[in-house]
């Protein structure tokens, strides 16, 4: 039950984000692109949710104190919220490809899609009871797989956007800075630990 209620207090925080950007952008801000800025700024919401726990583990590993355990200890809501807020910023894009009449790229299409479909896969089986049916080792793979393949899909999209003039600014500088630093502090702590439990394998033997 507590479990429920965690769960229900991080997703009604992730909808009250998204509920005051629709009110700020269609009731307060006169700018003409509004799904546009919707689409961009509920890419933004989604995009702290996933960094965050894309490296909570490795933050705590290198940074344990209180709020870093809180973080790696709500790691699961993180990865569910970002999962909701994604899934908003999905209903966002679309209604800017609708208004506009545009159609996306097949890169963007298969890319994206894929992106989505392995962060739908991780949300359905973000529970004891899916890791108990599927296997610690196969749940584990499934994540990690599916993490870096979302977080590969933000490099890759901030990487293009920098290449445009039209949208090449400081943001994108500074979000495409922060998931490469995401995956840098990632292999960093893969390394760090895999060291450490060759010295512990070692210290057994002898």
């Amino acid at each position: 039950m507590n479990k429920i209620n965690n769960l229900t207090k991080w997703l009604i925080f992730v909808l009250a984000i998204n509920v005051t950007l629709i009110v700020w952008l269609f009731l307060v801000d006169s700018t003409d692109d509004k799904t546009l800025l919707w689409a961009r700024y509920t890419a933004r919401i989604s995009f702290f949710f996933f960094t965050v726990s894309f490296v909570a583990s490795s933050i705590h590993y290198f940074l344990s104190n209180s709020l870093t355990s809180f973080i790696l200890n709500n790691r699961r809501y993180l990865g569910l919220s970002f999962a909701l807020a994604h899934t908003i910023h999905l209903v966002a894009l679309t209604s800017y490809f609708v208004t506009t009449n545009q159609n996306p790229d097949i890169v963007t299409v298969l890319g994206g899609g894929l992106a989505y479909v392995a962060m739908y896969i991780m949300a359905f089986t973000s529970n004891d009871n899916a890791v108990r049916k599927i296997g610690f080792k196969r749940w584990k793979l499934i994540h990690k797989v599916g993490a870096n393949y979302i977080g590969f899909i933000f490099a890759f999209t901030y990487l293009a956007s920098l290449t445009k003039e039209e949208y090449s600014s400081v943001e994108f500088n500074l979000l495409f800075s922060i998931i490469i630093a995401a995956f840098a502090l990632r292999v960093l702590h893969f390394f760090r630990t895999r060291n450490k439990d060759k010295e512990l394998q070692r210290t057994y033997k002898t």
